[in-house]
């Protein structure tokens, strides 16, 4: 797995639940989670700085989304948040995927 392209599934999955009802939403969600313990198997070795931050705000947000927490935010401020996350996980400060293929 390609963790850049994985980052960009997720990403592709927070930006419609928007337009998802619940049950899609709690689907996303469940591939969310999927590719997440799945980069993480194939990082498990590496030390990947500030990854359990950047992770715990995506899901986060994400269980706001799909109403498993308590939710007093907008659903669009919500998925903007998951959004900045996922930027944070693909940025220098955690893979770096840019510049680096993993």
């Amino acid at each position: 797995m390609i963790i850049k392209n994985a980052l960009e599934q997720i990403e592709i999955l927070v930006r419609n639940f928007k337009k998802e009802n619940k049950i899609e939403r709690l689907l996303c969600f469940s591939a969310v989670i999927t590719i997440l313990n799945r980069i993480e198997d194939i990082t498990e070795e590496e030390k990947i700085p500030n990854y359990v931050i950047y992770k715990k705000d995506l899901l986060e947000s994400c269980e706001k989304i799909c109403e498993l927490e308590d939710n007093s935010e907008d659903v669009g401020q919500l998925i903007g948040k998951a959004l900045v996350a996922i930027r944070n996980l693909k940025s220098y400060q955690c893979f770096n995927v840019d510049n680096h293929h993993i």
